[in-house]
């Protein structure tokens, strides 16, 4: 065989490795992007089932919420919440054995970013917040905690049968 033969059959052996090996590189980084795609898509869909089920879109959370709430200087505070679909709140609290008119507040309120908790932005530039539960709500203490101990069932306000 010439040398031309030769050169010309080594240089497309070498082409060819180096090709291989190229396509080879190329492959395995496509790979590893896939993999990093895939892990990507799993974190979203993990966060999207997170974002599915919580209370703000699972639970039938609008309506009338009825309770006594306990009150320092009465026998109790006759509270009604009705929450609306449209993010607007009516609250009547009345204090038994007192002589005055019932305290209403109307408003809006906002969910938290777990969809779990509602914050009702009164009239007196102050802020209640409200765990929200299956056809009940309980009331938090200022740091946004459910309150504990033996007055803690009385903090909780229990949606009407009628919704």
């Amino acid at each position: 065989m010439p040398s031309y033969y030769c050169s010309v059959i080594l240089f497309f052996t070498r082409s060819i490795t180096v090709k291989k090996k190229c396509l080879l590189a190329v492959m395995v980084v496509l790979a590893l992007a896939g993999c990093d795609q895939a892990k990507d898509g799993a974190s979203a869909a993990a966060a999207k089932q997170a974002e599915a089920h919580n209370a703000q879109n699972s639970l039938d959370w609008m309506g009338e919420y009825t309770g006594i709430q306990p009150c320092g200087d009465c026998s109790g505070i006759e509270t009604s919440l009705t929450l609306n679909k449209d993010g607007t709140f009516v609250l009547n609290e009345t204090y038994q054995g007192k002589d005055t008119k019932p305290f209403v507040n109307e408003g809006k309120f906002k969910w938290n970013d777990r969809g779990d908790t509602i914050t009702l932005n009164l009239s007196s530039n102050q802020s209640v917040k409200y765990f929200v539960g299956e056809h009940r709500i309980f009331r938090l203490d200022q740091k946004g905690q459910r309150v504990t101990g033996d007055l803690a069932d009385a903090y909780t306000l229990t949606q009407n049968d009628d919704n």
